[in-house]
C-alpha cells in the first residue's frame, strides 16, 4: 500500500472519531437513542391446593393505569364462569366453576410507563375540617377498623405531623415509619406492625396511607409488580406493595419499604390501586396459589422523539444538518437506506476475498431489500417462482425469434400477473402474515429472472445454479443486517461512519491474494 492511499485510509478513519468526540465533549450529546425496553410479558397461573372445595378465585387481572398500558390480554377460562368488576383503582377478575383439577389464570401483554412526578412543591394546609369532608374517596377511613384506627391515632400522636404543609407532613411520616418500623418478610397484620415496630411492604403501605388519611392527605395503597426484584432464573414475580401520594393534582411514587419517596422510578407494575378496599389480594394460603411469570418482550426500539428535541436544543450547528432534523417519512427511508454501504461491504467480502458468485454487483443486495420490505418467505417463494417461470418462458418465446425489448416486456407482464395471483391467494388464506407488496418484486425480478435464463444458455446449468445459491446467501445476509436495529440506529445517528465502510473498500480493493475459494479449486497444484 502506497503512501497516498495509507493516508487516504487514515483521514477516512479518524475523521468519525473527531466527530463523535465532538458531539459527544463539544455539543454533549448522547452516544445513542435511550433504548426502549419497557414492554413485558405478563403470565398469571392459578392453581387450588390440593384436597381443598372451593367455587370461586377472584384475583387482580392488568387495567389500563398511567404506568401500564395493556396491549394485548387472553383470559383462561377453561370450564369455568368468568367475569369481571371493573372499578377506577383496578379490574378483578372472577372465576366461577366446580372441577378446579386444572390450573387457571391470564395473559397479558404490558407496555409500562415509569412514575415520572418527583419533588413536589410545598402544599398548603386545608383551612377547615369541613372541606375534608368533601375531598375524595382517598382521605376515607371506613376502610380501617376500629383497633387499627385507635392503635394508629396513639401512633399519629407520637409523629406528630402538625403545624406544616402537607409535603413536610408526608415526609416526616414517610421517615418515621422507614426507619422505625424494621422490615420483615413475614406476614403481619397492620395492628401487629404498629405494636411491633415490624412490618412487611404490605402493612407498612397500609400504615402511610393511613397515616396519611388522618393528616388529610390524598394516600391510596397499590397493589403490583415490583420487576427489580424479579428471579433471573425462572423470571417469577411476587405481588408486592407500595403507596401512591396526592399533591397539586399528580400522584407520586412512595415505598417505606424500600426508602423512596416521591422519586421517578421504573420497573413498577400496578394491578390494583386501593389495597385499603379490598385487602384479601394475591395468593390465600387456606384455598389456592398463584404463580407470576414476567418476561420482557422482544421489542426493538429507541426514544428518537426525545433524541431529536436533545439535538434541537444543543447550541450546536449539528442541530440543522443530523438526520434527526428531517421529516419523519424520509427518517424512516434513510434508517434502511444507510445500511446499504454495509450490504455492499458483505458483498465485496465474499466476492473478492471468498469467492462466492453473484448475479450482477448489486443484485444480492436490491434482493435483500425486496425481502425486507415484502416479507423474507413471501420474498423467496415468489423470487423462485419467478425463475421457474422465467425459464420456460425463455424457451417458449425462443421459437417466435423476439427481439429483446418486447421479450422482456412480456417478462414483465408476467410478473405482474403473477404479483395479483399471490396477493389474491394470500388475502384468502394467509400464507404469509405481514406481507406487503412494493414495486421491488416488479423491478428485480424482471431483470433478474432475464439474466439468469442467459447465464442459463451461455455457462450451463451447474454453474448458473452455484451463482443463484451466491446470491442468495449473499441476500440473506443483507436481510439479515438490515433487521440489525443497533447497527441501523448507530450508523443514522452517526452516518459519518460511513467514511469507515469506505476506507475497509479501499483496503479490500488492494487485495490482491487468494480466494478461499481458489484454495479449493487449485488445491491439487499447492499439494505438488
Amino acid at each position: 500500500m502506497d503512501r497516498k492511499t495509507y493516508i487516504t485510509v487514515v483521514i477516512l478513519i479518524i475523521l468519525p472519531i473527531i466527530s463523535i468526540l465532538y458531539k459527544l465533549n463539544v455539543a454533549e450529546l448522547s452516544l445513542l437513542p435511550v433504548a426502549v425496553d419497557d414492554t413485558v410479558n405478563l403470565q398469571v397461573v392459578i392453581s387450588p391446593k390440593e384436597n381443598v372445595a372451593i367455587s370461586e378465585v377472584s384475583f387482580p387481572i392488568p387495567k389500563q393505569f398511567v404506568q401500564a398500558k395493556v396491549l394485548k390480554a387472553n383470559i383462561k377460562t377453561e370450564d369455568f364462569d368468568y367475569r369481571v368488576i371493573k372499578k377506577q383503582y383496578g379490574h378483578l377478575g372472577i372465576w366461577e366453576g366446580e372441577d378446579w383439577n386444572s390450573a387457571i389464570g391470564y395473559y397479558a401483554k404490558i407496555k409500562m410507563l415509569p412514575y415520572e412526578n418527583q419533588d413536589p412543591e410545598p402544599e398548603i394546609p386545608l383551612p377547615s375540617k369541613k372541606q375534608l369532608v368533601k375531598e375524595p374517596y382517598y382521605l376515607s377511613l371506613k376502610q380501617f377498623s376500629s383497633e387499627e384506627l385507635t392503635l394508629a391515632k396513639n401512633l399519629y400522636e407520637q409523629i406528630h405531623p402538625y403545624d406544616k404543609d402537607n409535603v413536610s407532613s408526608a415526609k416526616q411520616i414517610y421517615y418515621f415509619i422507614s426507619e422505625e418500623i424494621i422490615n420483615t418478610y413475614k406476614d403481619i397484620t397492620l395492628s401487629d406492625t404498629i405494636r411491633l415496630n415490624s412490618g412487611n411492604a404490605y402493612s407498612q403501605a397500609l400504615l402511610f396511607s393511613l397515616l396519611c388519611r388522618m393528616r388529610g392527605i390524598q394516600a391510596r395503597t397499590v397493589a403490583g409488580f415490583d420487576l427489580n426484584k424479579q428471579s433471573e432464573k425462572d423470571n417469577k414475580n411476587k405481588i408486592t406493595f407500595w403507596n401512591e401520594i396526592r399533591f397539586h393534582g399528580k400522584w407520586y411514587f412512595v415505598s417505606t419499604y424500600k426508602s423512596i419517596f416521591a422519586s421517578s422510578v421504573t420497573g413498577y407494575l400496578p394491578l390494583w390501586k386501593s389495597v385499603e378496599e379490598k385487602r384479601s389480594l394475591g395468593e390465600d394460603p387456606a384455598t389456592f396459589r398463584y404463580t407470576a411469570y414476567i418476561t420482557k418482550s422482544n421489542v426493538n426500539r429507541y426514544n428518537f422523539k426525545e433524541y431529536s428535541e436533545e439535538i434541537a436544543s444543543s447550541n450546536s450547528f449539528l442541530r440543522y444538518y443530523s438526520l434527526y432534523s428531517l421529516p419523519t417519512p424520509l427518517q424512516n427511508l434513510f434508517r434502511l437506506v444507510i445500511l446499504i454501504p454495509i450490504g455492499a461491504l458483505v458483498l465485496s467480502v465474499a466476492r473478492n476475498m471468498i469467492g462466492i458468485p453473484t448475479f450482477g454487483i448489486f443484485t444480492p443486495i436490491l434482493l435483500a431489500m425486496f425481502f425486507y420490505e415484502t416479507n423474507l418467505w413471501f420474498g423467496i417463494g415468489f423470487f423462485l417462482l419467478m425463475i421457474v417461470l422465467g425459464f420456460f418462458e425463455r424457451y417458449a418465446l425462443d421459437k417466435f425469434y423476439l427481439l429483446a425489448v418486447p421479450r422482456l416486456s412480456i417478462l414483465l407482464t408476467i410478473t405482474v400477473l403473477t404479483l395479483i395471483l399471490f396477493s389474491i391467494i394470500n388475502e384468502e388464506i394467509s400464507i404469509f402474515n405481514q406481507m406487503s407488496v412494493t414495486l421491488f418484486p416488479i423491478v428485480i425480478t424482471t431483470i433478474f429472472v432475464e439474466r439468469f435464463s442467459i447465464m442459463i444458455i451461455e455457462e450451463g446449468v451447474i454453474h448458473t445454479m452455484v451463482t443463484l445459491l451466491g446470491t442468495l446467501i449473499i441476500a440473506l445476509i443483507s436481510y439479515m443486517i438490515f433487521f440489525f436495529g443497533s447497527l441501523q440506529i448507530l450508523f443514522f445517528t452517526h452516518p459519518e461512519l460511513l467514511l469507515i465502510v469506505i476506507a475497509i473498500q479501499i483496503l479490500l480493493g488492494l487485495y490482491k491474494g487468494y480466494r478461499v475459494s481458489e484454495l479449493f479449486r487449485f488445491k491439487e497444484i499447492f499439494k505438488s
